[in-house]
């Protein structure tokens, strides 16, 4: 069975690359969640949350399956 995910075919500072945009993304998200507690806005963080690891995960995945003929 053939997997469609080709993490492999990239080189190592692009898989890196990866690894640190989605620590930013996750530092992202902690600094609005602690942000909207700390402050008391009257919002739910997931509105913030929600669509950045949306797409995120979204372009990852487009990312991990694309093939280059």
């Amino acid at each position: 069975m053939n997997s469609p995910f080709h993490v492999s075919q990239y080189p190592r500072r692009i898989v890196w690359f990866m690894a640190i945009a989605w620590a930013v993304i996750v530092g992202k998200c902690a600094a609005v969640w602690w942000a909207v507690g700390h402050w008391n806005l009257q919002f739910s963080p997931f509105w913030v949350i929600g669509p950045t690891l949306t797409f995120a995960a979204l372009v990852t995945l487009i990312w991990l399956t694309h093939h280059e003929e």
